[in-house]
């Protein structure tokens, strides 16, 4: 267990669990390199991580160990049940119900092991701002769920900064026209929010609306910037949470 000294500017501290020492010091010069990320503890093996996360309380835990599925979910409940901090858990391999399974147990995030720097660097960035970070082909399953089990989600919800309201699972109510007017929300971001909903990716947003995938990717960049999400997992959270969930062909343009 190596340990280092935090400093009161650090404005992302971190600790890194990882059982492959090669790829963990790889990681550790690679992230020093982030002036705003700073590594403040490195865990060898599962037994060290509850230790140091009581000892330095950083803001992220990011795990790259190498357990059993039942034991990575027991660590995971234990992190969260004695620590504020978020996790990102880095893993190859994992299906989408596991990943999903992941986020229930309290992860905030889950990326492969073979993600390239880029990818790793910006799903630290959004998990530290407050958001999730899961695969693209995740979403869908993910929505399910939310959907299925709305209840056991409102923790989610919660670390998520979204306020707490009434969900009925597969709801395609509006709040109120008042609500999207507040949130400044234009009649196409709607159908695209609930395209999203529906699970339907970029390109199917596209062929929906008979638009290009470039706008749709500004349309998204445009709602994440209204509503202060970060990713698409957030804002079908968010969309969920708010009764935004409308089908696409609710809303006319």
């Amino acid at each position: 267990m190596e340990v280092a000294s935090v400093t009161s500017n650090s404005s992302g501290p971190i600790i890194l669990a990882s059982d492959f020492p090669i790829f963990r010091d790889s990681l550790k010069t690679y992230l020093k390199q982030e002036t705003d990320i700073e590594i403040v503890g490195c865990a060898n093996t599962e037994q060290e991580v509850i230790p140091l996360l009581q000892s330095l309380q950083p803001k992220l835990v990011v795990l790259d160990l190498n357990l059993e599925w039942e034991a990575l979910c027991a660590l995971l409940h234990q992190i969260h049940t004695t620590s504020s901090v978020r996790s990102l858990v880095m893993s190859d391999g994992l299906d989408s119900g596991r990943v999903t399974q992941l986020i229930l147990h309290g992860a905030h995030g889950v990326v492969p092991s073979r993600t390239t720097r880029e990818l790793l660097t910006k799903s630290i960035h959004t998990v530290l701002a407050g958001g999730f970070w899961v695969s693209r082909a995740t979403v869908t399953d993910f929505v399910a769920l939310i959907r299925e089990s709305a209840s056991g989600m409102r923790v989610k919800m919660t670390d998520a900064k979204i306020e707490p309201a009434d969900i009925a699972p597969g709801s395609a109510q509006i709040k109120s026209d008042a609500e999207v007017a507040r949130l400044g929300l234009t009649r196409r971001e709607m159908q695209v929010i609930g395209a999203l909903v529906d699970g339907q990716t970029n390109k199917d947003i596209a062929a929906t609306f008979n638009i290009s995938e470039y706008t749709v990717k500004h349309h998204l960049t445009n709602i994440y910037d209204k509503l202060g999400v970060y990713n698409r997992v957030e804002l079908v959270l968010f969309a969920i949470n708010r009764g935004l969930c409308v089908s696409p062909a609710a809303v006319v343009t």
